[in-house]
């Protein structure tokens, strides 16, 4: 099963209870949290399977995070600003 969440797939996986058991040991190992360990190993697999597509969608996923990322910082400037002009009109109000 997938959805959406956000700009994002989100993939839901359930493993057999004794593997899974040493799926989530091996990640507190190595101090990752078990979704991270199966985003990278997802990442690796898809590396060596699709090398190209991998590298093409590699850059488009970066493209999307840093407009994402310049998005919420150009809402907090607008916040910002618009919190400014409120207390100034309450201060001129006064």
């Amino acid at each position: 099963m997938t959805s959406k969440h956000g700009s994002r797939v989100y993939v839901q996986v359930l493993l057999e209870p004794n593997r899974g058991k040493l799926f989530l040991e091996d990640a507190e190992k190595l101090n990752k949290k078990p979704s991270a360990l199966m985003r990278d190993i997802v990442y690796e697999y898809i590396k060596q399977v699709m090398p190209q597509q991998e590298a093409c969608a590699a850059i488009k996923d970066k493209e999307v995070w840093q407009a994402a990322v310049q998005s919420r910082l150009d809402g907090r400037a607008r916040n910002r600003a618009n919190a400014l002009k409120i207390s100034d009109h309450s201060k001129q109000a006064s």
